[in-house]
């Protein structure tokens, strides 16, 4: 598996305005990476949303708006790990595939990111929601993963947002 190598990270599979990996580096290992929690190896997906972005963007502007793609970036680099898959997969979302983490383990990093997150929202005025799926035997297939773990980020959001929600 690739691990992000930095700004002089591929153009191809890095996503511009956080230096992270993008949506194509995601697709390109995610299934690899799933196989591995298929094999025994315990796998845990978060998703981060961007609450609310669009309405930043038309408050703010795109320049800001690139200021606070970069403080994202190097606030998720600092707080997870090299060997996790670590992703940009759309405007407002961020994936995270957390390797030899179970889903209490899942929990702890999303907790851990909600606290980095704050100087982030203190500045933008933004929030965040998560939502977390632990991989299970009975999933043949990574979209059955991503699914728990999109329906725990949609309880999250209504929830009133900046919420975190752990899918079972």
């Amino acid at each position: 598996m690739m691990e992000y190598t930095g700004s002089d990270g591929h153009p191809a599979l890095t996503d511009p305005q956080t230096g992270l990996p993008n949506a194509l580096h995601w697709d390109t290992f995610f299934e690899v990476i799933f196989a591995s929690g298929q094999r025994g190896l315990p796998l845990t997906l978060l998703f981060l949303d961007i609450d609310d972005l669009q309405e930043f963007l038309s408050r703010r502007g795109i320049q800001e708006a690139d200021g606070l793609f970069e403080l994202l970036g190097e606030t998720i680099r600092a707080k997870t790990r090299q060997s996790d898959l670590i992703a940009r997969v759309g405007e407002e979302r961020f994936a995270f595939l957390l390797l030899d983490c179970n889903l209490d383990g899942g929990r702890l990093v999303a907790d851990r990111l909600d606290m980095a997150l704050g100087p982030v929202r203190d500045v933008s005025g933004l929030s965040f929601s998560m939502g977390a799926a632990g991989y299970d035997r009975e999933m043949n297939a990574p979209q059955e993963l991503v699914k728990v773990a999109e329906d725990a980020l949609r309880i999250a959001r209504r929830r009133g947002m900046n919420q975190i929600e752990i899918g079972v």
